[in-house]
């Protein structure tokens, strides 16, 4: 059996407000209130599915109290009475929001099909609210679980850039280290050149395994420690599409595919895998391109030692509008960022 719905009658004459009671009783819990203070403090109390209010009282008449629990209630369901019935009662009742109204003297069954449309909107009222708080509690649950899905894929993406670096690292031994620190330049460029937060952070994961197609290189080309011939050349320029291609199924790495395939692109066209160049080149790759030289320059090579940093800003200023985009390079020179990441880079391998 479904509990008592809480009504409110309010009428400042108590033959209307007893006979409301009676009315009701046996069905619903009836509060009643001989007027509109004494039912505002009713409603302070309590929640009432429906409220019945005369028109005409003494003091606050009925308008201006279902305003106020308008107001103050705005689900409670309020139902007018008048003895007075017009057209203006009818369109001031419904434009104040009142469910319906009264006609004085009511009809026993008027008042029980009323109260009654009254009860079960509110029902259908408080019904949508627990099924809005079920969903909003499911969608918090849901969110849960998709940080949780993507923490631990997260999790297991650094893992396989872990392993996937450990292979690179064991077939190119000049790799050690190197996609690391070009990681690592690449974020601090990319800082300085204006890349939000974020932007940040994916263009550094990306930098990190930026050289991952060396995996389908063979071994003995990456570690020849003289020039490569043409032949061996042609199998080294792979490496990008390689490694774009090692990535294609795996869908959260895609936004890494840029970098991956274009940071040998050249901004005067003379690159590879595609020959683009200038603002056709991912902003992100030109970045990493500049990142990676100066990472290449600052080591120790089979064909030739580290170089000084005055060398360095030469050749990049030499290759400014031809390999590298001018003003990558610029913020590189002008800004005290190779200084920098040269005291990190000899503090790391002093």
């Amino acid at each position: 059996m479904e509990n008592k719905c809480s009504i409110l009658v309010v009428d400042d004459m108590v033959g209307p407000r007893e006979a409301l009671r009676m009315i009701l009783k046996n069905k619903h819990e009836v509060v009643t209130a001989e007027d509109g203070e004494n039912a505002l403090e009713c409603l302070g109390k309590k929640d009432f599915y429906v409220a019945i209010i005369d028109i005409k009282m003494a003091g606050m008449d009925g308008l201006q109290l279902l305003k106020k629990i308008k107001e103050k209630k705005p689900d409670t369901e309020v139902i007018l009475m008048t003895a007075y019935a017009s057209v203006d009662t009818a369109k001031n009742a419904l434009r104040y929001g009142a469910l319906d109204y009264l006609i004085k003297p009511f009809d026993h069954k008027d008042v029980i099909d009323i109260v009654e449309k009254g009860v079960a909107k509110r029902r259908e009222q408080l019904k949508t609210r627990l099924e809005i708080e079920r969903l909003h509690i499911a969608t918090s649950e849901l969110s849960k679980k998709v940080d949780d899905a993507r923490r631990n894929i997260e999790s297991h993406y650094a893992s396989t850039v872990k392993a996937l670096l450990a292979t690179i690292d064991a077939k190119d031994q000049y790799t050690r280290g190197h996609s690391e620190r070009v990681a690592r330049f690449s974020a601090f460029l990319a800082e300085k050149t204006g890349f939000q937060h974020d932007k940040i952070l994916s263009l550094e994961q990306a930098a990190l395994i930026h050289d991952i197609g060396k995996i389908g290189v063979e071994g003995h080309i990456l570690k020849k420690p003289g020039s490569l011939d043409s032949c061996e050349f042609d199998e080294i320029r792979k490496h990008p599409m390689i490694g774009a291609k090692i990535i294609t199924s795996v869908d959260f790495l895609q936004d890494m595919k840029p970098i991956i395939l274009c940071h040998h692109e050249r901004f005067d066209g003379s690159g590879f895998p595609d020959g683009i160049k200038g603002s056709a080149i991912p902003l992100s790759a030109r970045i990493v391109a500049v990142a990676d030289a100066v990472d290449a320059m600052l080591c120790d090579r089979p064909y030739r030692p580290a170089m000084a940093l005055d060398h360095v800003k030469e050749e990049l200023t030499l290759m400014a509008g031809k390999q590298f985009d001018p003003e990558i390079v610029s913020v590189v020179i002008n800004s005290g960022l190779l200084e920098c990441y040269s005291g990190i880079f000899d503090f790391q391998h002093s």
